[in-house]
């Protein structure tokens, strides 16, 4: 894809990771289109990929098919015949919404796919019970997370106790904005995604920003439907000043800011017919040395791990929220502690060497269960 979202790089990332496994042979078929252009394409490569994975069924090419997210799993309600015939598994990963997407054509094709596949992956456990609640078959889960690459940014940004001591040099060389209303003394909260309203971004500055020391300040990378209401949100809550949107930013400035800042926050609030499936940003955080305080929610539930990488609250929390901030303002010790956790936790738990061996023996198990019958 040539517009890389999180869940198609989680994709490429796994598939490059379990090529590099011995003993496993790993061939793709991959959609390329132009950037926002990937629906038209959508129909036409589920026709050609609908073919040549029954090809190589027919030739005894392939022991089992993985698709990378449901949108491609749907070949699966078409696939299942020629699989059993060829004795071929059918597997696929789900990120969250890509089960609960609100569509009733969409969810009868959904529950169909669940009916036929010999095993799901989903990337959390709450995405996982989506897929109970859609007919999957328990034995068939097998939860595994997402990952992470350690090389992701380099050797450049480690992004340990060297956090505030370089914040002045790494703000006023990619975000001069930010270094000419902050220094050092100050509290600096990230959260990078596209701003939808789940992500709970206009609710935490609402009801947590105001609570919070003057020094604390809100900095936003991402845009979409609800930049509006964020703004309106931070004016009306007399926070204008302490929150700054960056808008999208750049692949090449993500490692920079996560390096600058101090806390990662996912303050996601429930809502009917959407859901966060994972969380690869607190990964990408983790990575930098910065741990997270999100909502013990959906898959967030299974990133952060309390005292490791972070804290987690209870949905609309918001005094749970506004105390572990100012624990965190008041002693900056317990933070650089934290920040050493937090690297050596995402290290130690989700980097894809890690996850793809989880896959790749999910692979085999399913593989043989197939062939046993």
């Amino acid at each position: 894809m040539s517009k890389i979202g999180g869940m198609q790089r989680v994709g490429i990332d796994l598939l490059q990771h379990l090529k590099e496994r011995d003993g496993l042979e790993v061939s793709e078929l991959l959609l390329r289109t132009p950037a926002g252009k990937e629906a038209w394409y959508l129909v036409p490569f589920l026709m050609r990929s609908y073919f040549e994975i029954r090809r190589r069924m027919a030739a005894g090419e392939v022991d089992a098919v993985l698709f990378s997210a449901m949108p491609s799993a749907v070949l699966a309600s078409v696939l299942a015949g020629p699989a059993r015939r060829a004795g071929v598994a059918l597997m696929a990963i789900s990120h969250g919404h890509d089960v609960i997407a609100d569509f009733a054509p969409y969810q009868w094709l959904v529950r169909r796919v669940m009916a036929r596949l010999d095993a799901m992956l989903p990337v959390s456990r709450s995405t996982g019970q989506q897929c109970i609640d859609r007919g999957l078959d328990q034995a068939r889960l097998f939860v595994t997370p997402n990952g992470i690459d350690p090389d992701r940014f380099g050797t450049t940004f480690p992004g340990v106790l060297t956090r505030r001591p370089a914040r002045r040099r790494l703000l006023e060389q990619h975000f001069p904005q930010l270094a000419a209303v902050t220094d050092e003394t100050d509290l600096l909260l990230c959260s990078v995604g596209r701003q939808v309203k789940r992500k709970g971004h206009a609710w935490f500055i609402r009801e947590i920003m105001p609570g919070t020391p003057a020094n604390v300040h809100l900095i936003l990378g991402g845009t979409g439907p609800e930049a509006a209401t964020i703004a309106e949100a931070a004016r009306k809550a007399g926070v204008a000043g302490r929150v700054h949107a960056l808008g999208v930013v750049p692949e090449e400035k993500l490692a920079p800011l996560y390096s600058s800042c101090d806390l990662f926050v996912m303050p996601n609030i429930p809502l009917a017919g959407d859901m966060e499936g994972f969380g690869v940003v607190m990964l990408e955080a983790g990575l930098c040395g910065m741990p997270s305080i999100g909502t013990r929610i959906e898959g967030i539930a299974d990133v952060i791990s309390d005292g490791k990488n972070g804290f987690g609250m209870e949905p609309l929390d918001a005094d749970g929220f506004i105390n572990t901030i100012r624990r965190f303002a008041a002693k900056r010790s317990r933070l650089d502690a934290l920040s050493v956790s937090a690297r050596t936790h995402t290290l130690s738990t989700f980097t894809w060497s890690g996850i793809a061996g989880r896959v790749a023996e999910t692979i085999r198990l399913v593989v043989e269960r197939k062939r046993r019958g």
